[in-house]
């Protein structure tokens, strides 16, 4: 028999295209696969998995999300930092943008993008295989799906690399 695993409860909201946004929480893995601590918001969403349950506020139910279809994920702002990006998340370049979203929002905010010495163009970091990245913006950090993303306004130059290849 499987042995069952308390999850950390992890509080947010979630936009899907065409839909209003949901409140409710999605369970989280009490021990991170690749670091020590507890499995971040942000790597769940990263993960392999097709679909992730998300549980409801409004009534209980839990809905399989397919996750390449949501939108944007906001945590609660209650939620501890390390719930949200992995400690490990090394922040090697900031970008003020504004996004436009597939379902016609937009959002401002800073763009916190963690690259390797030989990137260092915001179009580096959105080319990069992970779905979802953080947005800081004036509700918090969202976690926004690349695949939703329609374009991305760049307020300042990129900058020369950083060294030769």
């Amino acid at each position: 028999m499987a042995e069952y695993v308390h999850k950390l409860r992890a509080i947010a909201w979630v936009s899907e295209q065409g839909e209003d946004a949901v409140e409710g929480c999605f369970a989280l893995n009490p021990h991170a696969q690749f670091h020590n601590g507890p499995e971040t918001l942000l790597e769940r969403l990263n993960s392999p998995d097709r679909v992730i349950p998300f549980q409801r506020r409004e009534d209980d139910g839990v809905l399989l999300l397919n996750r390449l279809e949501m939108e944007w994920v906001l945590p609660s702002p209650n939620m501890p930092p390390e719930l949200i990006c992995p400690q490990t998340y090394q922040v090697t370049r900031e970008e003020r943008v504004r996004i436009r979203l597939k379902g016609g929002e937009t959002m401002t905010g800073l763009l916190r993008m963690e690259l390797p010495e030989w990137f260092n163009r915001a179009s580096d970091f959105l080319n990069s295989p992970e779905h979802f990245f953080p947005l800081i913006t004036e509700r918090g950090i969202v976690l926004v799906n690349k695949l939703c993303v329609l374009s991305t306004r760049l307020y300042e130059a990129s900058p020369e690399p950083v060294s030769d290849l």
